[in-house]
């Protein structure tokens, strides 16, 4: 049957070939998956992604872990894809993503991007990018002028420079370069080689799939083992306007580490060996210096994660405290049952003492960490059971729990349970939570998504979590819980309607401008926003957005705000133009509302838009041929009530503020 499939199909692919594997726009996918207002995704989110795309799957060997972590199909349509390959045998042509059952024209064309067929290969695209970036603002910020005493505040340049290289040899090795100099950051010297460098350099090589070697990587790299909660490496976003999908994290192992993020990563060695056919083992080791807030030269009382090292001080706790990391995770699976063993130590040539305060009593203390956990995962018809429990060095305990399940054609649901101690450590977790952090926290989060057709999607969560002790301006146990509804409705291959409300209570302090007596008061977060897009023609597409939050302080007046948001995109052989006009207006900082905005290749962008005024973009990317790219993106930030823009050093003495940023990529 299937063969007869291809040969019918023959004369379309002979006329119109295999479907050109398109550039994957980054903000398409990240605008269906992101939460309202999401101020806590980093640029390693994007990073992440953007090398998903870099290293696509082959259909014909990609794993369910891996085609999981892609967050693109249901339970329902992972079990159909792997029946069809396994009745039909391999795939001969993308084409055949269309004989799957379930399988329809918006999620074939979301996940065009990141897979391929062996038998056309890659052979024609570029096995190698180099991406050189210039980045700076037009007014100049508080830190780039000189203090009382003549001396500069931030001692480098008031520009951003940022170099990647990636490099591949078929599929089983990759190379990769990245450097950034951030604005005001001085150019290092550098002893050994009597010359200057930039302030961030990583380098990675990784090699994979080469007999019992499954994989290998030197230089800089993550680990994404279990559900997270000792090591999470890689690709995640937890609870987002995707209420099903992204909950459960995928089991990939090694990743090579390309983001220009600054923390949370590992460099030394880390290899993975093929044990039995069943069984893996995954050894690592790592050695390095991290960022730290020095009190003297024993003992640190945090870690410091912007990466940014423009001032005198900043530059004091620049590489401050030496990390050394080792440990393993043993693997045994088969076609349904996964499980899983880690160790992790991590040891500190400093004591880590956090300041004395209340809410940091159950904070960890002291030079040496260790984190031992088991992870499962079941797969049995269209239901999917994944987990993982947790105990660190101190004694405390985490664990998530979790099922994800296509109950039906139309039907997909998830539920997830959480629970992390207060005296629960780790330092490259990142699994599940409302917190930043999997600590202190016990929670149960249910998600529903319901396709009655092509045409309709609705889906929503439900997330009870409470506070067993004190957080950062929170002087006492706390509770709360948050809701999302988001629905689309697409009435053609054009044009496209959203519609998403949310809602979130938690407890906070009360902050010193609205009373003087400090205590503990229910906060609520919410907020509604509707969108239309439509492809005019095939240049033209059109995305209009009106956003509405609101946050108060029980017994006090709320904080209101809105934005009116319009896009444009123009395509046409060589050139794209992108941009954006939007009004906002917002009582104060505490209505104000975050929103994705389009940048150039590799690069993330998602500012909060607050205050009263006007927020203007215009991206232009002209490709020179099928090597040479480039992009420029001017942006603009004009306030109406506030004679100053930033806060601090970053300050500008202008109510406004201009943005420009310049980039080439070469492909070879």
């Amino acid at each position: 049957m299937k063969w007869l499939f291809v040969f019918l199909l023959l004369p379309c692919i002979s006329r119109a070939q295999e479907p050109v594997r398109p550039e994957v726009d980054p903000g398409i996918l990240l605008q269906q998956l992101l939460p309202n207002q999401s101020e806590n995704v980093s640029e390693e989110v994007l990073d992440n992604l953007y090398q998903l795309y870099q290293q696509p799957l082959n259909l014909n060997e990609v794993t369910l872990e891996e085609l999981t972590g892609l967050y693109i199909l249901s339970e329902h349509q992972l079990t159909h894809f792997f029946q069809y390959r396994q009745q039909a045998g391999p795939f001969v042509s993308l084409y055949e993503l269309q004989s799957i059952p379930d399988f329809d024209l918006v999620t074939i064309q979301r996940l065009l991007p990141f897979v391929y067929v062996d038998v056309q290969r890659l052979s024609g695209n570029p096995n190698h990018t180099l991406i050189l970036r210039y980045d700076r603002s037009l007014e100049l910020r508080k830190g780039f002028t000189s203090d009382a005493k003549g001396n500069p505040r931030y001692l480098g340049s008031s520009y951003q420079l940022f170099m990647r290289y990636k490099g591949y040899a078929a599929r089983n090795f990759s190379l990769g370069v990245t450097t950034k100099q951030d604005a005001g950051e001085p150019f290092r010297w550098n002893p050994a080689t009597r010359s200057y460098g930039t302030d961030y350099l990583s380098f990675q090589a990784h090699l994979q799939n080469r007999g019992r070697l499954k994989s290998l990587s030197v230089g800089d790299y993550q680990l994404q083992v279990g559900q997270g909660l000792v090591l999470a490496g890689g690709f995640y976003l937890g609870k987002g306007s995707e209420a099903v999908l992204t909950v459960r994290r995928s089991q990939l192992g090694i990743r090579p580490y390309t983001s220009s993020t600054e923390y949370g990563f590992f460099r030394g060695l880390a290899a993975t060996v093929q044990l039995s056919a069943r069984l893996e083992f995954t050894g690592f080791y790592s050695r390095i210096r991290r960022d730290a807030n020095l009190v003297d030269e024993y003992t640190v009382s945090s870690l410091q994660t912007s990466g940014l090292h423009r001032t005198a001080a900043e530059i004091s706790d620049k590489a401050s405290l030496q990390t050394q990391d080792y440990g393993g995770h043993l693997r045994w699976q088969n076609s349904r049952v996964s499980l899983g063993f880690t160790y992790l130590q991590t040891n500190y040539d400093k004591t880590l003492q956090k300041a004395n305060r209340a809410y940091n009593q159950s904070e960890f203390s002291g030079k040496t960490n260790t984190l031992l956990s088991l992870n499962y995962s079941y797969l049995w018809r269209n239901l999917n059971g994944f987990g993982e429990i947790a105990r660190s060095a101190s004694g405390g305990i985490g664990l998530v729990s979790g099922v994800l399940t296509s109950l039906s054609k139309r039907w997909d649901a998830s539920l997830i349970f959480r629970h992390y101690d207060r005296n629960f450590h780790t330092f490259y977790g990142n699994s599940f939570s409302e917190n930043s952090r999997p600590i202190n926290e016990t929670g149960l989060y249910a998600g529903l998504k319901y396709t009655p057709n092509k045409r309709w999607q609705v889906g929503g969560y439900l997330d009870y979590f409470r506070f067993p002790s004190l957080k950062y301006l929170v002087d006492q146990p706390s509770q709360g819980y948050g809701y999302l509804l988001r629905g689309t409705y697409r009435p053609s291959k054009t044009r496209a309607w959203t519609l998403q409300a949310f809602f979130e209570r938690k407890e906070k302090n009360i902050p010193s401008r609205l009373s003087k007596t400090s205590f503990v008061t229910p906060t609520e977060r919410s907020g509604v926003w509707a969108g239309y897009s439509r492809d005019v023609t095939a240049r033209w597409s059109l995305h209009s957005r009106i956003y509405y939050a609101r946050f108060s302080y029980r017994d006090y007046a709320p904080s209101h705000g809105f934005a009116l948001i319009q896009d444009a995109r123009l395509k046409m052989k060589k050139v794209t133009l992108t941009g954006r006009l939007a009004y906002f207006h917002t009582n104060d900082y505490d209505s104000r509302i975050y929103v994705y905005e389009d940048d150039v290749l590799a690069a993330f962008s998602i500012p909060a838009y607050a205050d009263v005024g006007i927020r203007t973009y215009a991206l232009f990317r002209y490709s020179f041929s099928k090597h040479l790219d480039a992009w420029c993106r001017i942006s603009r930030t004009q306030l109406f009530n506030q004679p100053t823009v930033g806060s601090g050093l970053d300050e500008i003495p202008h109510p406004h503020r201009t943005d420009v940023k310049v980039q080439l990529r070469y492909q070879w």
